[in-house]
């Protein structure tokens, strides 16, 4: 069976701030088979999940920051059980991590992860985190994201890799998933001319066919489309990248 495929919904953030209920009929009518959410167009939990069950959309997962996860966790859970959505994932580290850090940094940051990822798993559901190129700054050889993993308790904060940022950041995107094998059931998909900006999936430089390949061999679940940057009307592009990935997988 082939993997399914979602769009993380900040991709449509300007047309979601306008109509994000018409949005979710958008992406359901395209043909994505899930969604994961960055906000929640100031719906209730409740009025969603009827929206996504009336559209056949699967929750696949939930951005929340880390200042959110950290001081408003509770209401986090609670909205999330609500929803019907399992993963609820960390999109970046606090600022000063990007700015300045160290190993030490790093480590505390896992260690707060952890315990957030407890409270998450206590109550069913499951923590996760999301890179950026930013975390492939090394220490001493070791890039601060391999840091934060290797601190982290893996059964309370899965990888969500995002293989566009991943390979921004000139790392194999293929060889770094493999690496986390078994650790990442979610991945994002996005697409990169070598050395250059973001551009439609499957217009750029990644190797989809080899991400494609090599994904249910490691666990991944769900591939995830995020498009940040366009040459194209946002919908048109998550379209095109939708329709390439499905072509690559189909193979």
């Amino acid at each position: 069976m082939s993997i399914p495929i979602g769009l993380q919904l900040y991709s449509l953030r300007e047309a979601a701030a306008q109509d994000f209920a018409g949005v979710l009929k958008t992406v359901a009518a395209m043909g994505y088979q899930g969604v994961e959410f960055a906000g929640y167009g100031g719906l209730k939990a409740s009025e969603l999940k009827t929206i996504l069950g009336d559209l056949g959309l699967e929750a696949v997962g939930s951005h929340v920051g880390f200042q959110q996860l950290d001081q408003e966790l509770t209401q986090v859970i609670d909205f999330n059980l609500e929803l019907g959505n399992h993963y609820i994932i960390c999109p970046a580290p606090p600022r000063e991590l990007i700015a300045d850090s160290n190993v030490d940094d790093w480590r505390a940051f896992a260690e707060k992860m952890t315990e957030i990822g407890m409270k998450v798993k206590e109550q069913g559901l499951q923590l996760g985190y999301h890179n950026h190129a930013w975390e492939f700054k090394t220490f001493d050889g070791d890039y601060a994201l391999d840091i934060f993993y290797a601190n982290v308790d893996r059964d309370l904060v899965i990888a969500e890799i995002d293989l566009g940022w991943t390979f921004h950041a000139g790392v194999d995107p293929v060889a770094y998933m493999q690496r986390h094998k078994s650790r990442c059931p979610l991945v994002h998909v996005k697409d990169f001319k070598q050395g250059g900006p973001q551009t439609e999936v499957g217009t750029g430089d990644i190797d989809l066919a080899g991400i494609a390949a090599a994904a249910p061999k490691v666990g991944v679940q769900w591939f995830i489309i995020e498009t940040e940057e366009y040459n194209m009307d946002p919908k048109d592009s998550v379209r095109v990248g939708l329709e390439n990935l499905k072509a690559v997988i189909q193979g």
